[in-house]
């Protein structure tokens, strides 16, 4: 599937303006306003130039076989980020085979990127907690810094205790924008208290019962799901 959006990317005069940006990855089954909504406040947080929605095709942790296909999920995200030029769809892991591991994602959009591009990984507390799972944990913090968005009462200090050394040296409460320190090393900064409720598990089932879902979603995601009959089956 072509995404003329990250081909666009290849060209020097992007390449040239890009340093800081940010990789949202995930089934997006379907997206929802709270993806939006964690996008929009890594960019004005941490002063990102752009977040990329890198659509999962084949997810490690998940069974490939209970996802939506890929193309009705990855044409959602592109809906859903029309006329919003700093969040970008991207579909490198459908064209990578295999299965789609993190850490061979954020290599592939350093080495789209270059070397001056400081890449930040957006994550859920409650996913990173199993990170220790994850292919090669232990070089992701090599090649990129993480901002945790952790749900009220979520990021307690047990469950921040119990993350690997390797994570642990390099985490940073933040509270505001002027919290990120001015540095070029690679962090873990945790963002507490972000109170984001939607899930694209409760937006499956409502649809399943017939109600509306367009307080969740964006109205051009609606009317896809709709129109394809998505999770109705």
């Amino acid at each position: 599937m072509n995404d003329r959006r990250w081909q666009g990317l290849l060209e020097s005069s992007r390449l040239e303006s890009l340093l800081r940006a940010g990789l949202l990855g995930g089934t997006f089954d379907p997206v929802h306003n709270g993806h939006l909504e964690v996008a929009q406040t890594a960019l004005r947080m941490a002063h990102l130039d752009a977040v990329y929605f890198v659509t999962s095709s084949d997810p490690p942790h998940k069974n490939k076989k209970t996802l939506a296909n890929f193309l009705d999920r990855h044409a959602m995200v592109a809906l859903a980020l029309t006329c919003q030029p700093q969040l970008i769809p991207s579909s490198i892991e459908f064209e990578r085979p295999g299965k789609s591991y993190s850490v061979d994602t954020v290599r592939q959009l350093k080495q789209c990127l270059g070397n001056s591009t400081k890449i930040f990984f957006l994550i859920g507390m409650d996913a990173f907690q199993d990170i220790t799972s994850w292919k090669e944990y232990t070089v992701i913090p090599e090649l990129c810094s993480f901002l945790i968005f952790a749900r009220p009462g979520f990021a307690t200090q047990d469950r921040v205790d119990k993350l690997p050394k390797v994570f642990l040296d390099k985490m940073f409460p933040v509270v505001r924008e002027s919290d990120f320190p001015e540095t070029q090393e690679n962090g873990c900064y945790l963002l507490e208290e972000f109170s984001n409720q939607i899930s694209s598990t409760q937006i499956r089932n409502q649809v399943r019962l017939g109600g509306s879902i367009s307080e969740w979603v964006p109205a051009s995601v609606a009317e896809y799901i709709y129109k394809t009959k998505l999770y109705l089956d």
